[in-house]
């Protein structure tokens, strides 16, 4: 089985470099073959991983990054039942590493996964929308939390922040300005659940996330009890509450003490679809995907190996 690596050293404002350079180090001491490919630019993930998993062989795809790179090279693998996938974490979030229940360091998550034949398979999640689709390990959401990570994407503040470990606060400091300036929307909603449709319609939509790990946005549990190994999407939508109300709820919404809370509610489902009076932002893992009015989240269980554990 081949040990490709896809390697974004950019991550984390250019720390991540040093990580691979320990993960060299290892690889090199260790005498295990390999092939690296460097990532330089948008989408570089995705097209290396579909090369690696499209030859109708055994793959150990090893992707070193935060959640935006290991979210292009998921939606690369073209054969998931050859694929064995490892995320090595080096962003300021890593949502998704902590979310499936890594411990350690990108070279202890490395060691252990070349020196076992195991593996868990986990959910994925799909977004679905007019013209495309994608897939998520972690969450996708319109709304608010969408525009937040637009906003950082790109954000001055955040490259300050991770220069003293910090980029993860960048989410929550972008919120509580987004939520006193977005428009919120009124939406018709369809979920399914074990064979069982219901219909929603909720006023002011703040914003919909479709949970597959526990939290994203750098730890904000908005899914407490969110498995990625239950067979079905957690969605956490906030909905009917003032801008002010908004506010006075984050400190339970960052620690995870915002199910009950008139306006935030969670339900489990297999698949739902979001039609928004008017379009909304909407992320995979972070990655912007576009201002759309209609999406439809929903699971796929256990499609994904992941060695490392």
């Amino acid at each position: 089985m081949k040990n490709i690596f896809i390697v974004n050293k950019a991550s984390r404002t250019g720390k991540a470099a040093g990580t691979w350079d320990r993960l060299e180090e290892y690889l090199i001491s260790n005498n295990i073959e390999y092939q690296v490919h460097f990532t330089s630019g948008a989408n570089d993930a995705t097209d290396f991983a579909k090369q690696a998993t499209s030859l109708g062989e055994q793959v150990a795809l090893f992707v070193m990054g935060g959640d935006g790179t290991l979210n292009e090279a998921l939606n690369g693998i073209v054969d998931f039942e050859n694929t064995y996938y490892t995320p090595l974490p080096s962003g300021s979030a890593n949502d998704f590493v902590s979310g499936i229940g890594f411990t350690g360091d990108a070279v202890e998550i490395l060691d252990r996964a070349l020196n076992t034949e195991e593996y868990k398979l986990l959910d994925i999640g799909k977004v679905i929308y007019k013209g495309g689709q994608r897939l998520f390990g972690v969450s996708s959401g319109i709304g608010v939390d969408a525009y937040v990570c637009l906003q950082a994407l790109d954000s001055k503040l955040k490259k300050i922040l991770n220069k003293f470990g910090m980029g993860a606060a960048t989410y929550g400091l972008l919120t509580v300005g987004d939520i006193f300036t977005m428009p919120f929307s009124d939406a018709d909603i369809t979920i399914w659940r074990n064979g069982q449709e219901k219909q929603l319609k909720v006023k002011d939509t703040i914003f919909a996330a479709a949970m597959n790990c526990k939290a994203e946005g750098g730890g904000v549990p908005m899914a407490p009890n969110a498995k990625p190994d239950s067979g079905f999407l957690t969605i956490f939508y906030a909905h009917d509450l003032s801008r002010l109300k908004c506010l006075t709820l984050m400190p339970a919404l960052v620690s995870g003490k915002h199910e009950g809370k008139k306006g935030m509610d969670l339900i489990d489902c297999d698949k739902i679809k979001i039609q928004m009076e008017s379009p909304m932002c909407v992320h995979a893992d972070g990655e912007h995907v576009g201002f759309l009015d209609e999406i439809i989240f929903e699971s796929i269980p256990r499609v994904l190996k992941v060695r490392g554990f």
